[in-house]
């Protein structure tokens, strides 16, 4: 190869290498996750206060699920224990004997009253209510600092309402924080696999507080459609007739 074309080929050479650099950059996310940029003072509590209001707004977002869900999933095991006893009432050929049935509705018995009260204990409706109004309060203080931005006693005044603010609910969590950095993508650099680890990090965590009532809902379902004959799963391990 000649001189001539080492030269022409060397910036091509260059591109790729500076290509490749990127995508290997973009794919591990080897960026500082927060992009560093000078702030005022006025701009590093802005953006405080605008992180902890959408992370308190998440967190009252979760706890409201948590807390209808744990309603439905009460609800839910209540109508079974009601229908169990019901169904054995009818002329209809039960697949599970009366031992294992009246098991079942102790079961139940027990797994609402349990469930009822570790809901009431972790009083999901009124925390998220909290957080809520948490938010709000931080919402009009973003607000008032944007508009009285040139004053110079603004900044304390509304530091300290800040700090009184947040006092007034519980501190939101790690995975409310986690979504918050997912959804800001401006002022987060998170690209790549861990970007992908990020979201399947928070959709494990969020689903995870759902596992126990979704099983325990399918469990009373699979064994209402069993004891009806609707299905075969459960009356070869409990005791009873399979459905023909």
């Amino acid at each position: 190869m000649s001189e001539e074309d080492c030269i022409k080929w060397h910036p091509c050479i260059k591109k790729m290498i500076k290509i490749f650099v990127s995508l290997w950059r973009w794919l591990f996310s080897l960026y500082p996750i927060e992009k560093s940029e000078s702030k005022t003072p006025h701009d590093m509590l802005l953006d405080s206060m605008r992180s902890t209001a959408s992370c308190r707004f998440n967190a009252s977002v979760r706890l409201k699920y948590l807390n209808n869900f744990s309603l439905f999933t009460a609800t839910y095991l209540s109508l079974g224990l009601i229908l169990i006893p019901l169904i054995q009432n009818t002329d209809i050929h039960l697949h599970f004997y009366p031992k294992v049935l009246n098991l079942m509705q102790v079961f139940l018995a027990v797994a609402v009253l349990v469930y009822s009260t570790i809901n009431a204990t972790a009083r999901y409706d009124a925390r998220s209510i909290a957080l809520n109004e948490c938010g709000d309060k931080v919402k009009d203080l973003i607000r008032i600092l944007r508009a009285k931005s040139t004053e110079k006693d603004i900044l304390i005044t509304i530091q300290e309402r800040y700090n009184d603010a947040v006092k007034d609910s519980e501190n939101h969590t790690r995975l409310d924080y986690l979504k918050y950095m997912l959804e800001k993508t401006k002022d987060f650099h998170i690209t790549g696999l861990k970007r992908f680890w990020y979201i399947i990090k928070s959709y494990m965590q969020s689903l995870f507080p759902f596992f126990l009532p979704t099983l325990m809902i399918l469990i009373e379902t699979i064994f209402i459609l069993d004891m009806v004959g609707v299905t075969g799963i459960l009356p070869m391990y409990l005791g009873g007739v399979p459905p023909q």
